[in-house]
């Protein structure tokens, strides 16, 4: 089993603090105070991010306040930042619509599927160990998954949107974790389909194998590997795989809710609460966390995979390998657009069409590389500009008018970058 153990300092005290979690995704940790004696305690972690907001950003707040009236969603937060520094942190709005309950930088947000290049990379932590190869048939590591004819999808088709597999199979909203993994393995891939030759997006089904060859290659458990070698490295303290109905009473008012704000009037999304969302992990949907933290993420991946405190995450060879296009000018079947893709990652699209959806805006190079997540954020990062950002809303749009909103905001944001007034 993996495990990496974190060394703390506390009133000046050296402490290595061991961390472990239940299946229900509660953290805990121990301390060895002394041989033998150990110091237990559940774990809600918050980061203090003060919120920052120079005079070039206040046209992007302004927009999104005018949003919040227009009923778009009850609040938003972003974060920018340049060559790895913080330019911009806020939010604005509501955690609930009409809670009167302020929505800030350290809310913990849904991030849905812009969260999926977190386990993309601890896909690419254990090709650097030598755990996996991206080109790994999923049955090496999976060997039941081989039935019904799936023995030549690899590890980069589940990861790029190549596989064949289908969706449907994970219609049975009461499944667990265990029998969403004997329903994919047993499942027909889509007919007279070559794996690497086609394209459809899959929001879950894929990530759910992807999340399973993590722990059999690596030996631990999905979230104990995401918190030890990427999350707690990157000092991601707002950041959860997944948000059950415990932690949810334990972050009390730091939690915002995903709203419908498609219906007038809003309300909260009963199919996002953690009661429902919240039952068993999706390494492709139900990470929550901050626009701060993303923004960690991504400044890392500028980094050449290194952290600010220069911590070493991930090489180089394999961030250039996770970010850059695996496969160009394909049509993407479930979309119905022509879409570029890395491995986990989006890539900028606007080239082949101005319809291509959860974009990062016209401002943005054809290098950009991130994800968005169902209708309310998303996560990227722009190499030629240096520039990371995210952005979180906690209402949910049709696609049209989520996309509309996003380019709005994304445009001012690279309009605050470019008249250098930060």
């Amino acid at each position: 089993m993996l495990h990496r153990e974190n060394t703390r300092k506390s009133g000046g005290v050296k402490a290595v603090i061991y961390e472990e979690w239940t299946p229900d995704c509660e953290k805990f940790s121990w301390t060895e105070v002394a041989p033998g004696e150990y110091h237990i305690e559940v774990i809600i972690t918050e980061s203090i991010s003060d919120p920052l907001l120079p005079p070039a950003f206040v046209p992007v707040e302004e927009l999104i306040e005018q949003q919040i009236i227009d009923g778009l969603q009850p609040g938003a937060q972003l974060c920018v930042a340049l060559d790895g520094e913080v330019v911009a942190d806020f939010a604005v709005g509501e955690t609930v619509v009409d809670s009167g309950i302020s929505l800030t930088t350290n809310s913990v947000m849904p991030l849905f599927s812009s969260a999926k290049p977190i386990t993309a990379v601890a896909l690419g932590v254990l090709v650097d160990m030598g755990r996996l190869n991206l080109d790994d048939p999923v049955a090496t590591h999976i060997p039941e998954f081989s039935a019904h004819g799936k023995s030549a999808i690899q590890v980069r088709h589940v990861m790029n949107h190549t596989s064949g597999l289908v969706e449907y199979v994970l219609a049975d909203g009461e499944a667990n974790h265990t029998e969403v993994i004997a329903r994919l393995s047993d499942s027909h891939p889509i007919d007279d389909w070559t794996p690497g030759e086609r394209s459809a997006y899959l929001p879950t089904a894929g990530w759910h194998i992807l999340g399973e060859v993590i722990e059999r290659a690596s030996g631990s458990s999905f979230e104990s590997f995401v918190y030890d070698f990427v999350i707690d490295p990157l000092e991601m303290t707002d950041t959860y795989p997944n948000i059950d109905p415990v932690t949810a009473i334990n972050l009390v008012d730091r939690l915002g809710a995903m709203h419908d704000s498609r219906i007038s009037p809003m309300s909260v999304h009963p199919a996002y609460t953690p009661g429902r969302m919240g039952r068993f992990l999706s390494p492709g949907s139900t990470f929550h966390g901050t626009a701060h933290d993303m923004v960690k993420f991504y400044s890392m991946l500028l980094n050449d995979g290194m952290t600010s405190n220069g911590e070493k995450i991930i090489s180089t060879e394999m961030v250039a390998s996770l970010t850059s296009r695996q496969h160009e000018g394909l049509l993407d079947e479930t979309f119905g657009v022509v879409m570029d893709r890395g491995l986990g990652f989006f890539i900028d699209s606007q080239r082949h069409s101005p319809a291509v959806p959860y974009g990062y805006g016209t401002a943005a190079s054809p290098i950009t590389f991130g994800h968005g997540g169902k209708g309310s954020s998303t996560g990227f990062a722009d190499p030629e500009r240096g520039l990371a950002v995210s952005i979180v809303f906690n209402g949910m749009q049709s696609e049209p008018k989520h996309d509309r909103r996003l380019k709005q905001v994304l445009a001012t944001v690279y309009q605050a970058i470019s008249i250098g007034l930060i």
